[in-house]
């Protein structure tokens, strides 16, 4: 240890004693206390922010699941609306049907009254025109003009 005191300059050690000291108080006073207590506020800043982020995915989930429910009634109210849709269709084309089917039926019992009316218009126009040509066949075979006109008529009528 003599040795050792030989080498060492007791005032030079005491001054870099001072020397780390004053440097250690300042670095504690100005660096580390600074920095310490700025890296505790980014931490709880750090952390803040986990917890946000943790209840942004929990109201995300819970968005996504609304989101989901919200689709599925609108699947089911869509599909509800097509059939429904689909119902009423299929009761308005039976009803067109119905009506078409009436208003045919109304058009050929129209038809068939209109051919029997000129059937009987015929008739009576072919019977006139009858008895005109066997009134004139019967002038120029018999010379009579109105002899057997009541005949005709009454043969015309059975």
């Amino acid at each position: 240890m003599d040795q050792l005191a030989q080498f060492v300059d007791w005032k030079v050690m005491l001054v870099q004693v001072v020397n780390f000291a004053i440097i250690f108080y300042v670095l504690q006073k100005f660096v580390f206390k600074p920095l310490i207590s700025y890296l505790d506020i980014q931490q709880a800043k750090q952390a803040n922010i986990d917890t946000l982020a943790k209840d942004m995915e929990v109201q995300k989930a819970d968005a996504d699941k609304m989101v989901h429910d919200i689709l599925e009634h609108a699947r089911r109210d869509a599909l509800a609306m097509k059939t429904q849709a689909e119902t009423l269709a299929k009761k308005e084309t039976a009803l067109m049907i119905t009506r078409a089917n009436e208003e045919i039926m109304a058009m050929k019992a129209k038809a068939e009254l209109d051919v029997a009316n000129e059937r009987k218009q015929m008739e009576g126009a072919m019977q006139d025109r009858i008895l005109t040509i066997a009134l004139k066949l019967n002038e120029r075979l018999f010379g009579a003009k109105e002899s057997n006109a009541d005949f005709i008529k009454q043969a015309m009528k059975e």
